[in-house]
C-alpha cells in the first residue's frame, strides 16, 4: 500500500470545441512525435497523486451547551428567561447541547478555544505554502454569458425561411471577437417546426468593454427586386402591414426552389456599455443597476427601442442568495446572474452591402427599418471551476475550499481532487451539466493571444471573403473548399468545412451569401475549416466565384462559375490573422499551383488582386514562433532518428529562450514534457541543455504570471497543474526522470559551490526549486506505483548513488538558504519552503531513515537560537514536515526513540519560546497549539488509545515548561493561553499512571504545575461585561504590570493581567470564519458585515464586499486594533455575537471543569499516599480552588464541584488550614476577583499576605459570598452549601471562633465594597424587594429625602437571603440530597480530648437519633464549652454577617444622599455607621474611623476629629497589650482614653487582634499608637480643649522614658508646659470660656422620611449663633426639593404637636440649649443646676427654658411668671465621634414663680462664691484650707480664707469681683433681691417671721426656702465686701465705702420684709 496513490482520472468534457489527434487529417501521424505529445497534454487522463497536500478528516464538532454564568440579577442572561415558581427563581435554558463528555466533566478545552479550526487557514500561514488547485480544463475567462433567441416575429408574416448569425463584435478594432453562431426560423407550415434546434449560444470575453457588442445578421432566400411582381420591400412597408395570400404563396414557392441566400437585416446590441439604461444581464455599470420588468430605454440607436426585462443587478443585490444542498451559499462567481430578456422591435434593412462604418454608427440609416422583431434572453454564466473563476485561476484557496464544501465541519479529505473531477470539475455545483454545456460554445478569438496553455486540441482556420471587384455587375457568391493538391480538378475536395448546424456532417464546400448587382461585392460570411495536423506545401484553399440568374422562372436557378482564386495554406498559417488580396482567374487547369500553369491562365482585370480575403488562425498544434516550430522539428528527428544529440538540436534548445513568452505558455505542457524526456534518457550534454532550457522556460512563465515583488514566493497555477495532473513518466513509457533531474541539478550546484561560472540559470533554478523538487517526488512516486503493493505502507529505498546525489543537492540548497537569508530574503524564504515541502513529500515515498537524514541535515544547519530569519526557516520547516499524514506513525531514528519528528519538534519549539524576537515566540506557540488541535479534530485519532499515545508524545513539552518556567513567564498573554490550552489538552488525555509518575518526580515541579493551572483559570476566565466593552480589567492594587522572571510558583501569577476576553487582542480566525460562513448563508448577515466593515474602516476600504477578510480590513483601517476590535464586537450580528459568546464561555467552563478534574485526581492520590503531601498548606489544591471560586463559573461547573469540594474538605480539611502562606494563590485570587467585575472584587479592607489558612479561608469565603449574590438559584444554593461546608471545616479545625468570624467579616467587607448595594425601584417591584431604609440606632439618621427613593439591589437581597438561610437547619437535607452528598457532611461533631475520647464516642452513639420526619439530624446534643460546630454558633455568625450587610446598606443609603445635596452630616454619619458595624474587627474599625476623622477635619470639627484619633489610639494600644509588645501602657492609661471617648470602650478579644495581625494590620504598632496620640493632641489643641491635649501628650511620656528618647521627652514636656500656659490664660480670662454652642434641631414632615419627628443635638463652633445655624440648615435641606413647598422654620421652642402641622409641608425647629454637668438630688425643689466644671467639658444632658404665665402669656409679673425647663438626654456625650447626637429621652419640668425667684437669687450667690473661691485659690489665700480651691466647696474656701487672717489680699481679677458686687448690692426696685421681696413678702409683717403677700398661693415651705436663699445671698455679699475691702488700695477706697453703704441699705430694705435678717445672717 502506498500513501501517495497514483490515480488516473478521466479528463472531463471541455467547454468549447476540441478534438483529438486521430480525428484530424494526419497521413503520417506516427512520424510526428511532437504531435503525440501535444495530444497527450490535452486529451490524456489526469495523473493525480492522492493525499499529496495532506489529508484531514474533521471530526464533527462538539455541540456547545449554553453556559449560564453568574450574572447581574437584574438582567437575565442572553438567550434565557427567568420565571417565578412559588417564590423560587428557575432558569429556562433554550440551548440544548451534548453534555456527555465521556468520563470527563467537560469537553476538550482546545476545541472551545479554537471552535472553527480550519486546517487550510492554519496551513496558509506557512511561508510559501502550496495550495492544491483544480485541474485546468478550459481557458480562464473574465465573463461567460449565454444568448438565447426566444423568437422572431415578422410583421408581414413569416412565409419563407429566415436564417441568421450571431457573434461578438469589437467596435474599436472593427473585427469579430468570436465565431458565428448560426440559427434558422422556418415558417410554421414547413416541416411543422418554427425554429431551429439550436437557439442558445455561449460567449466568453476576457474583459468587459463598452466596445463589445452583439452582432446579429439575418438572411433570406435570394431574389431580385421583383419576383413575379413581389418586391422585398414588402417587409418594410407600413401599409398594408401584412402580405396578401397571393404574395405569401409566391414568396413561399420561390424560397423552396432557391438554395442560396442574400442579406436581409442586421442589428448591433451593446452588452457592456454603462451609458445604456439598465445594461444587459447586469453587464452595465459596476454594481449593475436593476431595471424593473417591462422597463425600456434607448440603446444608442440600434434600430429601435430595446426593452430589458428581469433582474439586471449583480448577484445578491436585492435578491435572496442561492444555497446549495449543504446549506452553503453559492459564491457569486459560481452563481452567475439572473437572465435578462431583450426585445428588439426592428432591425436595419440590408438593401445594399453594408460596411463597418454602418455597423459602428447605426444612426446613418440609408434604408428603412425592417419590420421584424426579435426576442433574446441574456444570462451571465458562472465561471468554470477549472478555469480560474473567482480571480484565483483555479487555485483552491481557503475561501474556495469552504465554498465548495471543504470546510471546517466537512468530514472529508482536503486533497480529494478526484471527487471534483468525478463530478465534472469545471461545472459549478449550482448548475447541472446539461444546463452548463447545452448550447453552442462559440470560440473566443482572444484565446490565441492569451498567455495560457492550451486546454483543447484545435486546428482551425476561419476564412472571411471580404470584397470582389469584377468589372460588371453580377449576382455573385463565393464557394470555398480545402484541397490537398492540384493534380485533379475533378477530384472532390476534403471534408474539412464545418456545417452551419452544430452536429451536422463535415462539408466539402461552403458558399457565401449572394450579393446582387453591386460592384464591388461585399461579403459578411465566415467559413470554418478543419486544418490538417501536418500542413504540406500542396495544401491550399480554392475560391470559386459564381453568378446566379435570379430572373429565371423555370426550375431551380443554376449558378455559373465566373472565376477562381487560390490561397496556399502555408501563407495563411504564418500569422494569427491576416488579410490577402488574390487575383481571380477566369478558368482553372490541373497543377494550377505551379508557376508554369499560372502563366497559361486568363485573369480578370489583367491579373490584379481584386479579391480580398481575411483569415484567422486558431490552432493549438501549430505555434506561431519559427524557433518553436524548429524545436518541434528537431525533437521529432531526435526521437525518430538519432539517439545522440546533434548540434542543430542543441541550437534549437538554446533558441527557446528567445521565444515569445506567450507562445511558450501556450505550448508549455508539451514543451516541458519534451525537455524532461531528454533530461531523463539523454546524454549528459543534452541533459544539461534541456535542464537549462526548462529552468529558463518555467522562470519566464513564473515571472509572467506573478508580480515581480512576489515572484519568488508565488507558484504559477499552470506549473502546479503540470506537476499535479500532466506530468507522467509511467504513462509515456519512459524511464523515471528523477535520477537525471537530480544529477544534472546537483552537478550545476556543485559547480557553483566550487567557484565555476554557471550563468543566470542557477539563480533561476533556485527560484524555481519548488517545481523541480516536486517533479522529482512525483517521478519517484510514479516509480513506486510499479512496485507490488502489500498491506503495509510501501516506500522507495533509493539507491545509494541516487540518494547521495539528492543529499549533496540538499546540502547545496541549504547553503544557499544561509547565504541568501541576508542578501535576498524573498528568495531564501522561497527556497526554504521548497526544500521543506520536498522533505514533506519524501516522507510518503522514501524510506524513513533516508528522510530523517535529510531532516537532521536541515536542523543541523539551524542549531539552537538562530537569527530571526534563519530561526523562522527552521520553525516553518518543522511546521511543514510535522503536518504530514504519517506524523503520528513516524518511527524514531534510534531503537529507543518513540517518534523522531515529535522529539525534534518539541525540542526546537521550546527553544523558540526563549527567542529574543517576539514573532518567533508567537509562531512557536501557535505551531504547538495547531498541532494539538489538529490531532483533537482529526477523526482518525479519536480512539482512547490513540489519544493517550499522542498525549504521551506531547507530555515532554509540559516537563520542559516546568523546568524552565522563566521562559514561560516572558511570553505574552496570547502565547501563554496557547501553551496552557495545549497543556490542558495533553493532561486531559493522559492516564492516571502517567500523571502519578509526573507528580512523583519533584515537589517543586508539581507545585509549578498546579500554579500553571491557576494561571490558566485566570487567562481563560469569562467576563461578558468586558467582552462587550472590548476593554481590559484594571490590575489589582500593588500588582506589577510586567511578567516576573522568578521561578517560584508564587511568582508565576505576578504577571500582567490578561486582556479579557480572549479574542479581544485581534480578530480571531474563529471570528472571521464565522462571519464568512454567515455571509454565505444569510444575505442579511452579508449586508450587516459590509456595514461593520465600513464602520470599522471609516470609509477607508471602498467597495468592501463579503469576500473581504476582516483581518485585512482592520489592518488597513485608521482605527487602533483595540478600538477596531471593540467596535467590531459591539456591531456583530446577533447570531454571530451569540455564537462567539457561546464559544468563549465554553472555554472558561471547560477549563475550570478540567482543572477540577485534575484536582480530584491529585486529592485522591494524596489521600492514598501515592504523592507527597508535605506541600505548604496543600497549596496544590488550595491555590487552584481559590482562583476557581474567585472567577465566575457556569452552572455546569457547580454540579460536579460541590461533591468534589466536600470530598477535598473531608480528606484534606485540616491540612488546608495549616502551613505558611501561598502568595501565588493570594495573588491569583486577588487578580481574579479584581477582573471579575460582575460578581464583585477585592478591596475594602487590609489584604496583605498572612497565615496561609486564614488567607485561604478569607479568599474562599469571599468568593462564595460573591456567588451567593447572583443568579440563577442553582448556583446560589450550591455556593451557600459550599460556604456551610467550609464553615464547618473551619470550626472543626480552628480552636477560636472569634478569629473565624473576623475572617468572615473581612471577606464580606471585600465583597460588599464591589457590589451594587442600592438601585432605583422599578415601577412594579418584585415580591422580594426590600427597602434599605433601616432605623439609625447608632445616631445617624438618613440625611435628606431623595436618598430614601433607593431600595436594596437584587444582589444584596440575594446575599441577605443566603445569609438568612445559612442558619436555617431544616433546609439543608434536601439540598444535600440534590447535590449527592450524605447528611453526615453537616453532622454535629464534638471535639474529643484526652481520656474522655472513648467515653465521648460511646455517648454520641447512645444519645444521637434521627427525627422520624427525616429532614436533618436533630438528636440530643451535648452542650459543652468546647463545642464549636453547632447550629447556635452558625446562627450567631449569621447574625453578625447580617449586621454587616445592614450597616453597608445604611452607609450606601447615606452616601447616595450626597448626590442631591452637600450634606456633610451624612458623610460623617455614613462612616460612623460602618465603624460601629465593624467594631469587632479592629482593622476595619480603624480604617473607617480614620475616614470619619478626615471628614471631621474637612468640616473643621476638631473636637470630633480628636475623638476619632483617641478611639483609634485606644484600639492600637489595646492590641499592643494583647500582643505583648512594649508594655509601656497599662489599664490606667486606657482608662484615660476611655474617659475622654466613652464610645470607644470595646472589650476586644485577643483572637480578633491575632487574626487581624495575620492579615497585615500595619496600624497595630507602637508607631501607630504614637501617631494617633499626636493627632489627637493636635486636634484638641485646635479645638482649644487644652486639658485633653495635655493628657494625650502625657501618655507619650512613658514610652519615651522606656526608650530613653530624651529628645522627645524634652519636646513633649515643653509642649505640655506651653499647653498649661494656655489653660491658665483660658481660665484667667475675664470672659468665661465656652468650647462650643449647642442646638436642638427637630425635623417634621413626610419629606424628611426616616428622621421625621426626630430631634438631634448639634455641636457647633462657639462662634456659630442661632441665626447662623438656622440659615445653614435651611439652605441645606430646603435645596433638596426645589419643586416642592419651601421649608418652614418654627420660631418658638415650645413642644411641637405634629398633628397640628400641615401634612404637605416640612418644618424644622431650632433651639439653643445649654449643657448640664450634674443635677441635684432634689430636682423639684428649685435647687439650681450646676454649671460646667472647667477641664471636663463632655456633656450628655442639655436644657432650655420656656417662660409662661397661667393666663397664656409668655411674660408677666414676677409673682405670676412660671418657667418650663426641658432636659434633653443624648445617646452619647458631646463632643463625640460625630457632631450630632440623637435625643433618646427628654424631661420637662415646670417651675413656679417662687421657685424661679429662688433660682435667680441662688445663681447670684453661687456666682459670687465661685469667683471669690477662684481668686482666693489662685492667690494662695486658701492654702490653709488644704488643697487647691477647685477640689472643695467654694463657700468653704471663702470661709477658710477669711478665717486665716485680716491682712491684705492680692486678688488677680479684682475688677471681675467689683462688677459682680456692684450688680448684687446696689439697690434695685423692680428687680434683684429687693424686687423678689416686694413680690412675695408683706412689708413690715407682724411677728418675728416673714409673711407672704398672698398666703393662699404659697406654701410655708416655699416661703421658708425663699427666705433661706435671701439670707444666704446677704451673707455672701457681706463676705464679698469684706474680701474686696482687704484687696483694694487707697485708690479704690471710695468704691469700697460705697459698697459698704449699699450693702447696709440693702440689708435695711430687706429687713422690712424679713424680720430678724441680721440674726439669721449671723447664724448662717
Amino acid at each position: 500500500m502506498s500513501l501517495l496513490e497514483i490515480k488516473y482520472v478521466p479528463r472531463p468534457p471541455t467547454l468549447g470545441q476540441g478534438s483529438n489527434l486521430d480525428s484530424m487529417i494526419l497521413p503520417e501521424a506516427e512520424e510526428v512525435p511532437h504531435l503525440r505529445e501535444l495530444d497527450f497534454c490535452v486529451n490524456a487522463d489526469f495523473v493525480h497523486i492522492e493525499n499529496k497536500y495532506g489529508t484531514f478528516i474533521c471530526e464533527p464538532h462538539l455541540t456547545f451547551a449554553k453556559q449560564v454564568f453568574p450574572s447581574n440579577p437584574g438582567d437575565p442572561p442572553p438567550g434565557g428567561t427567568y420565571r417565578q415558581n412559588g417564590g423560587e427563581e428557575e432558569y429556562e435554558d433554550p440551548y440544548v447541547g451534548d453534555r456527555s463528555m465521556d468520563e470527563h466533566y467537560g469537553g476538550s478545552t482546545i476545541m472551545a478555544y479554537d471552535p472553527l479550526f480550519n486546517w487550510d487557514s492554519e496551513r496558509a500561514a506557512v511561508i510559501g505554502h502550496r495550495l492544491p488547485i483544480r485541474p485546468i480544463t478550459s481557458p480562464s475567462v473574465g465573463t461567460r454569458f449565454s444568448v438565447r433567441i426566444l423568437g422572431l416575429n415578422v410583421q408581414a408574416g413569416l412565409v419563407e425561411p429566415v436564417c441568421g448569425t450571431m457573434c461578438l463584435y469589437h467596435a474599436e478594432r472593427r473585427e469579430k471577437a468570436s465565431e458565428d453562431f448560426h440559427f434558422q426560423f422556418l415558417p410554421p407550415q414547413w416541416d411543422g417546426e418554427s425554429t431551429s434546434p439550436d437557439t442558445r449560444a455561449i460567449f466568453s470575453v476576457d474583459k468587459e468593454s463598452a466596445a463589445l457588442c452583439l452582432l446579429v445578421q439575418l438572411e433570406k432566400a435570394a431574389s431580385e427586386e421583383s419576383v413575379n411582381g413581389i418586391k422585398p420591400a414588402v417587409y418594410t412597408r407600413k401599409d398594408p402591414p401584412t402580405l396578401t395570400e397571393k404574395e405569401a404563396a409566391r414568396l413561399s414557392e420561390w424560397a423552396q426552389v432557391m438554395p442560396f441566400r442574400e442579406p436581409f437585416a442586421w442589428i448591433t446590441i451593446p452588452l457592456f456599455d454603462s451609458s445604456v439604461t439598465g445594461g444587459v444581464g447586469g453587464f452595465g455599470a459596476a454594481g449593475g443597476g436593476s431595471s424593473g420588468v417591462g422597463s425600456s430605454g434607448s440603446l444608442g440607436g440600434v434600430g429601435g427601442v430595446l426593452g430589458v426585462e428581469g433582474g439586471g443587478g449583480t448577484p445578491g443585490s436585492g435578491t435572496s442568495p442561492v444555497v446549495d444542498s449543504n446549506g452553503m451559499r453559492v459564491p457569486a462567481y459560481e452563481l452567475g446572474g439572473p437572465p435578462v430578456q431583450i426585445d428588439i422591435p426592428s432591425l436595419n434593412r440590408a438593401k445594399e452591402c453594408y460596411t463597418d462604418d454602418q455597423l459602428l454608427d447605426p444612426k446613418k440609416k440609408s434604408q428603412k427599418p425592417v419590420r421584424v422583431s426579435m426576442h433574446f434572453e441574456v444570462e451571465r454564466l458562472p465561471g468554470p471551476a477549472g478555469g480560474g473563476a473567482g480571480g484565483a485561476g483555479g487555485s483552491v484557496t481557503p475561501q474556495s475550499l469552504n465554498s465548495s464544501g471543504r470546510g471546517v465541519n466537512r468530514a472529508r479529505s482536503q486533497d480529494s481532487m478526484s471527487s471534483d473531477l468525478d463530478d465534472v470539475a469545471m461545472v459549478p455545483r449550482s448548475l447541472s451539466v446539461s444546463r452548463f454545456l447545452s448550447g453552442f460554445q462559440a470560440i473566443d478569438f482572444t484565446d490565441m493571444v492569451r498567455a495560457e496553455p492550451f486546454t483543447r486540441l484545435v486546428h482551425l482556420l476561419f476564412v472571411y471573403p471580404q470584397q470582389v471587384a469584377l468589372p460588371k455587375k453580377l449576382n455573385l457568391f463565393v464557394r470555398t473548399e480545402l484541397r490537398m493538391d492540384d493534380l485533379d480538378i475533378q477530384r472532390p475536395s476534403v471534408e474539412a468545412i464545418f456545417p452551419k448546424e452544430r452536429n451536422g456532417p463535415m462539408l466539402r464546400t461552403a458558399s457565401t451569401q449572394v450579393v446582387q448587382g453591386t460592384r464591388p461585392a461585399l461579403f459578411h460570411d465566415e467559413v470554418k475549416i478543419q486544418l490538417p495536423a501536418a500542413v504540406a506545401p500542396s495544401h491550399h484553399l480554392l475560391f470559386t466565384f459564381f453568378h446566379i440568374d435570379l430572373s429565371l422562372r423555370s426550375d431551380r436557378p443554376k449558378p455559373v462559375a465566373v472565376g477562381y482564386a487560390v490561397m496556399p495554406l502555408a501563407a495563411a498559417l504564418q500569422a494569427f490573422k491576416g488579410e490577402v488580396n488574390l487575383p481571380i482567374s477566369k478558368d482553372l487547369q490541373p497543377r494550377y499551383l505551379q508557376e508554369s500553369t499560372k502563366s497559361r491562365l486568363t485573369y480578370w482585370e489583367e491579373g490584379r488582386p481584386i479579391f480580398r480575403v481575411r483569415t484567422r488562425l486558431f490552432s493549438s498544434l501549430l505555434p506561431l514562433s519559427d524557433r518553436l516550430r524548429d524545436f518541434f522539428h528537431q525533437f521529432d528527428r531526435h526521437m525518430l532518428e538519432a539517439p545522440l544529440p546533434r548540434e542543430d538540436l542543441l541550437e534549437a534548445i538554446n533558441a527557446l529562450k528567445t521565444v515569445d513568452v506567450v507562445v511558450l505558455m501556450q505550448f508549455l505542457y508539451p514543451l516541458l514534457n519534451m525537455l524532461l524526456c531528454m533530461i531523463g534518457n539523454g546524454v549528459e550534454t543534452l541533459q544539461v541543455a534541456a535542464f537549462r532550457a526548462m529552468i529558463n522556460v518555467v522562470s519566464r512563465v513564473q515571472l509572467e504570471l506573478a508580480p515581480q515583488s512576489s515572484a519568488p514566493m508565488e507558484r504559477s497555477r499552470f506549473l502546479v497543474h503540470f506537476v499535479d495532473f500532466i506530468f507522467d513518466d509511467l504513462g509515456r513509457n519512459q524511464p523515471p526522470v528523477y535520477p537525471g533531474l537530480s544529477n544534472v541539478w546537483r552537478s550545476l550546484a556543485r559547480s557553483k559551490s566550487r567557484g565555476f561560472r554557471v550563468g543566470p540559470v542557477y539563480a533561476e533554478a533556485l527560484q524555481m526549486a519548488w517545481f523541480v523538487l516536486e517533479l522529482v517526488v512525483k517521478s519517484m512516486d510514479l516509480e513506486l506505483a510499479q512496485v507490488p503493493q502489500g498491506d503495509e505502507i510501501a516506500r522507495l529505498r533509493l539507491e545509494d548513488e541516487v540518494f547521495l546525489c539528492i543529499r549533496q543537492l540538499f546540502e547545496c540548497l541549504l547553503a544557499e538558504v544561509h547565504e541568501k537569508a541576508d542578501s535576498d530574503p524573498p528568495l531564501a524564504k522561497s527556497l526554504s519552503s521548497s526544500i521543506s515541502f520536498f522533505c514533506y513529500d519524501l516522507i510518503s515515498v522514501v524510506d524513513p531513515p533516508q528522510v530523517f537524514e535529510l531532516v537532521g541535515l536541515f536542523l543541523s544547519q539551524f542549531v539552537g537560537v538562530c537569527p530571526p530569519m534563519q530561526h523562522m526557516f527552521k520553525l516553518h520547516f518543522l511546521r511543514i514536515v510535522c503536518d504530514h499524514d504519517l506524523y503520528i506513525e513516524t518511527p524514531g531514528r534510534g531503537p529507543t526513540e518513540k517518534n523522531y519528528l515529535t522529539t525534534v519538534l518539541l525540542k526546537d519549539l521550546f527553544v523558540s519560546l526563549d527567542h529574543e524576537d517576539p514573532s518567533q515566540r508567537s509562531l512557536a506557540a501557535r505551531m504547538l497549539a495547531f498541532q494539538v488541535a489538529k490531532h483533537e479534530y482529526d477523526a482518525r485519532y479519536q480512539q482512547p488509545e490513540l489519544k493517550l499515545y499522542i498525549a504521551q508524545l506531547y507530555m515532554p513539552i509540559v516537563n520542559m515548561i516546568l523546568d524552565e518556567v522563566e521562559t514561560f513567564n516572558t511570553l505574552g498573554v496570547i502565547q501563554r493561553r496557547q501553551i496552557l490550552v495545549v497543556m490542558l489538552t495533553v493532561v486531559r488525555n493522559l492516564d492516571s499512571d502517567t500523571l502519578l509518575k509526573s507528580w512523583k518526580q519533584s515537589d517543586v515541579r508539581t507545585r509549578l504545575f498546579f500554579t500553571l493551572l491557576q494561571q490558566a483559570l485566570v487567562l481563560f476566565q469569562h467576563n461578558p461585561q468586558l467582552m462587550a466593552a472590548g476593554s481590559k480589567p484594571r490590575p489589582p492594587s500593588g500588582s506589577k504590570s510586567g511578567p516576573s522572571k522568578a521561578a517560584s510558583p508564587d511568582a508565576l501569577l505576578a504577571v500582567e493581567p490578561p486582556p479579557i476576553p480572549m479574542f479581544s487582542d485581534r480578530v480571531s480566525l474563529a471570528t472571521n470564519d464565522l462571519l464568512d460562513e454567515m455571509a454565505r448563508g444569510d444575505a442579511k448577515a452579508m449586508l450587516e458585515r459590509e456595514q461593520i466593515i465600513r464602520k470599522v474602516t471609516g470609509g477607508a476600504v471602498s467597495g468592501a464586499k463579503g469576500s473581504v477578510s476582516l483581518r485585512d480590513v482592520l489592518a488597513r483601517s485608521r482605527m487602533s486594533p483595540k478600538d477596531a476590535m471593540a467596535l467590531l464586537r459591539q456591531n456583530l450580528p446577533p447570531s454571530a455575537s451569540t455564537k462567539l459568546l457561546l464559544w468563549e464561555s465554553s472555554v472558561a467552563a471547560w477549563c475550570s471543569l478540567q482543572v477540577l478534574e485534575i484536582l480530584e485526581k491529585f486529592s485522591d492520590m494524596a489521600a492514598d499516599g501515592l504523592v507527597a503531601t508535605d506541600y505548604a498548606c496543600m497549596d496544590c489544591l488550595t491555590g487552584p480552588l481559590s482562583v476557581m471560586l474567585a472567577l465566575p463559573q457556569p452552572m455546569s461547573f457547580w454540579e460536579p464541584f460541590v461533591p468534589a469540594f466536600a470530598e477535598m474538605l473531608r480528606l484534606h480539611g485540616k491540612a488546608m488550614l495549616d502551613g505558611p502562606p501561598s502568595a501565588a494563590a493570594t495573588a491569583a485570587a486577588a487578580a481574579a476577583a479584581e477582573a471579575g467585575g460582575d460578581v464583585g472584587g477585592s478591596g475594602g479592607g487590609s489584604s496583605a499576605v498572612g497565615r496561609g489558612g486564614d488567607m485561604l479561608l478569607k479568599d474562599l469565603f469571599g468568593s462564595l459570598l460573591r456567588q451567593m449574590a447572583v443568579r440563577p438559584e442553582f448556583i446560589r444554593k450550591r455556593a451557600l452549601l459550599c460556604l456551610l461546608l467550609l464553615l464547618r471545616n473551619a470550626l472543626l479545625h480552628m480552636r477560636d471562633v472569634e478569629r473565624l468570624r473576623v475572617i468572615l467579616t473581612v471577606a464580606l467587607s471585600e465583597v460588599l465594597s464591589h457590589m451594587r448595594l442600592l438601585h432605583s425601584p422599578s415601577p412594579s417591584p418584585g415580591p422580594t424587594s426590600r427597602s434599605s431604609s433601616v432605623s439609625s440606632s447608632a445616631g445617624g439618621g438618613v440625611s435628606g429625602a431623595a436618598a430614601g427613593d433607593l431600595v436594596e439591589s437584587v444582589e444584596v437581597e440575594k446575599l441577605r437571603l443566603s445569609l438568612e438561610e445559612l442558619g436555617t437547619e431544616d433546609k439543608w437535607f434536601q439540598l444535600l440530597d440534590e447535590c449527592g452528598l450524605p447528611s453526615i457532611c453537616l453532622e454535629i461533631v464534638v471535639e474529643d480530648e484526652g481520656e474522655e475520647e472513648e467515653e465521648e464516642e460511646e455517648e454520641e452513639d447512645e444519645e444521637e437519633e434521627w427525627e422520624e420526619g427525616g429532614s436533618v439530624l436533630v438528636g440530643r446534643r451535648r452542650k459543652r464549652e468546647r463545642d464549636r460546630w453547632t447550629w447556635a454558633n452558625v446562627e450567631e455568625t449569621q447574625d453578625m454577617l447580617l449586621t454587616v450587610v445592614d450597616a453597608a446598606s445604611q452607609h450606601e443609603q447615606l452616601m447616595e444622599g450626597l448626590k442631591t445635596s452637600n450634606d456633610k452630616y451624612a458623610i460623617v454619619e455614613s462612616y460612623y455607621i460602618l465603624a460601629q458595624a465593624y467594631g469587632h474587627v479592629p482593622d476595619l474599625y480603624i480604617m473607617w474611623m480614620l475616614h470619619l476623622c478626615d471628614a471631621h477635619q474637612e468640616m473643621n470639627q476638631w473636637a470630633e476629629a480628636a475623638q476619632c484619633a483617641v478611639s483609634v489610639a485606644g484600639i492600637v494600644i489595646r492590641g499592643l497589650q494583647i500582643a505583648s509588645q512594649e508594655l509601656v501602657w497599662d489599664e490606667e492609661h486606657l482608662e484615660v482614653l476611655w474617659s475622654i471617648c466613652p464610645l470607644a470602650r470595646h472589650q476586644w478579644r485577643a483572637r480578633a487582634f491575632s487574626s487581624q495581625s495575620e492579615f497585615g494590620a500595619s496600624s497595630l504598632t507602637v508607631e501607630g499608637a504614637v501617631k494617633h496620640l499626636q493627632m489627637a493632641s493636635n486636634f484638641f489643641y485646635k479645638a482649644e480643649l487644652f486639658h485633653f491635649c495635655a493628657e494625650m501628650l502625657a501618655l507619650l511620656l512613658p514610652l519615651f522614658r522606656v526608650r530613653h528618647d530624651y529628645k522627645q521627652l524634652t519636646k513633649t514636656h515643653n509642649k505640655i508646659a506651653s499647653i498649661y500656659e494656655n489653660v491658665e490664660q483660658q481660665e484667667t480670662s475675664p470672659i468665661p470660656f465656652k468650647d462650643a454652642c449647642y442646638y436642638r434641631v427637630g425635623f417634621y414632615g413626610e419629606r424628611f422620611r426616616y428622621i421625621d419627628g426626630r430631634e438631634f443635638i448639634y455641636r457647633e463652633p462657639r462662634d456659630v449663633r442661632l441665626g447662623d445655624i438656622m440659615e445653614k440648615l435651611k439652605a441645606l435641606y430646603d435645596a433638596r426639593s426645589p419643586d416642592e413647598e419651601p421649608l418652614q422654620i418654627i420660631q418658638d421652642s415650645r413642644q411641637v404637636d405634629p398633628s397640628a402641622l400641615k401634612p404637605n409641608l416640612v418644618y424644622m425647629q431650632i433651639t439653643a440649649v445649654e449643657p448640664v454637668v450634674g443635677i441635684g438630688e432634689d430636682r423639684w425643689l428649685g435647687r439650681p443646676l450646676e454649671p460646667p466644671i472647667a477641664g471636663t467639658p463632655t456633656f450628655s444632658c442639655f436644657f432650655f427654658d420656656t417662660p409662661f404665665t397661667p393666663n397664656g402669656k409668655q411674660q408677666g409679673k414676677m409673682e405670676d411668671q412660671w418657667k418650663r425647663r426641658t432636659l434633653l438626654y443624648t445617646q452619647s456625650t458631646l463632643p463625640s465621634l460625630i457632631s450630632r447626637q440623637p435625643v433618646v429621652r427628654s424631661e420637662v419640668r415646670e417651675y413656679s414663680p417662687i421657685q424661679c425667684a429662688v433660682e435667680i437669687i441662688e445663681s447670684r450667690s453661687f456666682a459670687l462664691e465661685a469667683e471669690m473661691a477662684s481668686q482666693l485659690g489662685d492667690s494662695g489665700a486658701a492654702g490653709a484650707a488644704g488643697g487647691p480651691a477647685g477640689k472643695k466647696d467654694p463657700a468653704a474656701v471663702v470661709a477658710a480664707a477669711m478665717a486665716a487672717g485680716s491682712g491684705p489680699l492680692q486678688l488677680p481679677r479684682l475688677q471681675t469681683l467689683q462688677r459682680l458686687l456692684q450688680g448684687s448690692v446696689a439697690l434695685q426696685v423692680n428687680s434683684g433681691v429687693l424686687g423678689v421681696c416686694m413680690a412675695f413678702y408683706q412689708a413690715n409683717p407682724q411677728g418675728a417671721n416673714p409673711r407672704a403677700k398672698e398666703p393662699e398661693k404659697l406654701q410655708p415651705s416655699e416661703l421658708e426656702m425663699l427666705t433661706a436663699a435671701i439670707v444666704r445671698f446677704v451673707v455672701v455679699c457681706k463676705r464679698a465686701v469684706v474680701v474686696h475691702g482687704r484687696a483694694v488700695t487707697e485708690v479704690d477706697r471710695d468704691f469700697q465705702e460705697q459698697l459698704e453703704q449699699s450693702l447696709e441699705d440693702l440689708e435695711k430694705e430687706i429687713s422690712a420684709f424679713i424680720p430678724g435678717l441680721r440674726k439669721r445672717a449671723s447664724a448662717y
